[in-house]
């Protein structure tokens, strides 16, 4: 997600939600002491140092306490529309929303997020907030949130170029690719079983079908392309079909029949009974890729299905689910690939032990 224009050098205002930004967002037994960051509450020295304004906003009311903690300032309690009081506090402070930076996580914030100049979220914040932000920030809420915050904001008002913004952008994905790969190291045992699944698929002369939207039609595509071809080494060729690469196809069928059937009937074209259907999408809820694998069960195929972290609808309709460990849909795409290679650097690896297939020839 991107900065939405060159105003950011104007902010004058950094106003943070509390529970869930400021605070990590978890309830205590004693709700009138919430920890709080160090770096974080270093941070908002600085920014203070900086000549930037900090403001506090939250739905609770009970969050003089947390102010206090913070060195005070100007402040908001029981807001619930967040919009209408970003207004309010920018108006108190003789400022415009165009002059704010706010740093959300809940859906609630979404609003809010989209109305300033710039709207900042947590890595762990709802997705719909991540939705709405400009940038999805590399730390939790409660944990460093707040300290990236005011370093990017610091460096927007001093007029940071490219050089910077690639920068930050690098440092974002690293620490956001750092998290997802501690989760991902515990998910080593599903992504064994999706690999077994198109093991004993390919022994038996089965295929791949692959599916979805946007990026995630690239990817399936792209997916099929190294089982077709090849990932690092040669190798007999593996059947995979990517069902969104027939442009004539896909643009007939959805004006036909609809956008919502056009894997489902291309699943009951080239479906046979011990075939793998295999879903891509981010959000979970692609309604076509939901309908294709609903088609492919009926055609007694096995079902997998590549989402994020978040629940999704795709759970309902999967056999074996790998949810990438992001609730961020372009760390969610990468994560995607990361996955896939992985399988295909593994199924190389044990290929010679392959019953069915041996280098060079198809069972």
């Amino acid at each position: 997600m991107t900065v939405k224009d060159s105003t950011m050098s104007g902010i004058a205002c950094l106003v943070l939600d509390i529970d869930g930004v400021l605070t990590d967002g978890k309830v205590s037994i004693d709700r009138r002491r919430k920890e709080l960051f160090v770096r974080d509450l270093d941070a908002i020295s600085r920014a203070r140092r900086e000549g930037l304004i900090v403001a506090f906003l939250s739905g609770e009311e009970d969050i003089e306490g947390v102010v206090g903690r913070c060195g005070g300032g100007e402040s908001l309690a029981g807001c619930k529309d967040k919009g209408g009081g970003i207004a309010q506090l920018a108006a108190r402070l003789g400022l415009g929303v165009d002059q704010v930076c706010y740093v959300g996580d809940a859906d609630r914030d979404a609003e809010a997020l989209k109305a300033v100049s710039l709207g900042l979220a947590p890595r762990d914040a709802s997705p719909r907030a991540i939705e709405a932000a400009n940038r999805v920030l590399g730390s939790p809420g409660g944990r460093g949130a707040v300290a990236e915050a005011v370093d990017l904001v610091i460096r927007l008002r001093r007029g940071g170029g490219l050089g910077d913004a690639v920068e930050d952008a690098v440092g974002s994905a690293a620490r956001s690719f750092s998290a997802a790969a501690d989760e991902l190291r515990g998910m080593a045992p599903r992504l064994a079983a999706i690999g077994e699944i198109f093991v004993n698929a390919f022994e038996r002369g089965a295929k791949l079908l692959l599916f979805g939207n946007g990026g995630s039609a690239s990817m399936a595509q792209h997916a099929a392309a190294e089982l077709v071809g090849r990932f690092r080494h040669d190798g007999a060729p593996l059947p995979a079909i990517a069902l969104s690469a027939d442009t004539a196809g896909l643009s007939a069928l959805a004006n036909d029949y609809g956008y919502e059937e056009v894997f489902a009937r291309q699943v009951l074209a080239h479906a046979r009974p011990g075939d793998v259907a295999i879903g891509f999408s981010t959000s979970g809820r692609s309604r076509n890729v939901l309908r294709a694998l609903e088609t492919a069960k009926d055609a007694g195929m096995v079902r997998i299905g590549f989402s994020g972290r978040d629940p999704s609808e795709l759970a309902r309709v999967c056999d074996h689910l790998f949810a990438a460990p992001s609730g961020d849909v372009p760390r969610i795409q990468e994560l995607h690939l990361m996955a896939w290679h992985i399988l295909c650097e593994a199924l190389e690896s044990a290929r010679s032990s392959w019953s069915g297939l041996r280098k060079g020839s198809r069972g």
